[in-house]
């Protein structure tokens, strides 16, 4: 995630949607501890205007709520906060194809261990389900700004730029996988699976069911 007390944004990075890309390219912007505050901004800091919090005090994919409950309601509300959201399908083969080939990954033995996807979206389904809607709400209160899609990721990131007034170029980093075929890894009983278990995210985020 990324604090810019400066342009007073908050970007919330949901996993293997181009984030690491966004944080690269908002880098500059990104308060990560007090070094990076200009002495006019340390002055804003001493004098309460900005709060004494920056991006190392969360983890890189700390969710809307948790950032909520640690910055002071007026810097959290006036904040301008944003994310992205990806297709659920196509969200849980770039995760997969990406664990398999970090094996620094936390999950990298245990993903390896599954004979096949299948295995991996039943695992996933039935024992770690995490919906894209958690980043972004608390229960049922929508938290941000704006979502865009990693479908748009150009000219949603685009209109983030425009609105914060934020020069930076997009670059394209950590790709787990080299064709956007990812219906090819289904069989027709994963694919129900994803269907039915992120099904709250698909119809928030507006997704249809891809041909299979």
């Amino acid at each position: 995630m990324i604090i810019s007390h400066r342009k007073k944004f908050i970007f919330i990075h949901n996993y293997k949607v181009a984030g690491t890309s966004i944080r690269n390219a908002l880098d500059k912007y990104n308060n990560k501890s007090p070094a990076t505050l200009t002495t006019f901004e340390k002055l804003k800091c001493a004098i309460q205007l900005y709060p004494k919090i920056f991006s190392k005090n969360f983890s890189g994919h700390s969710k809307a709520k948790e950032i909520k409950e640690t910055l002071p309601s007026r810097i959290f509300d006036s904040y301008y906060k944003f994310g992205f959201v990806r297709n659920p399908w196509d969200w849980q083969v770039s995760l997969y194809t990406f664990m398999l080939k970090e094996k620094n990954h936390h999950q990298h033995t245990l993903v390896k261990s599954f004979a096949n996807f299948d295995e991996y979206i039943d695992w996933r389904v039935h024992e770690d389900l995490t919906l894209q809607k958690s980043f972004f709400y608390s229960n049922d209160e929508f938290l941000m700004d704006f979502v865009g899609k990693f479908e748009n990721l150009e000219e949603d990131f685009s209109k983030v730029c425009k609105r914060l007034k934020l020069d930076a170029t997009l670059p394209y980093l950590n790709k787990s996988r080299e064709d956007n075929r990812f219906v090819n890894f289904y069989s027709k009983n994963s694919f129900e699976m994803i269907l039915q278990a992120y099904k709250e995210d698909i119809d928030l985020f507006g997704y249809q069911k891809p041909i299979l």
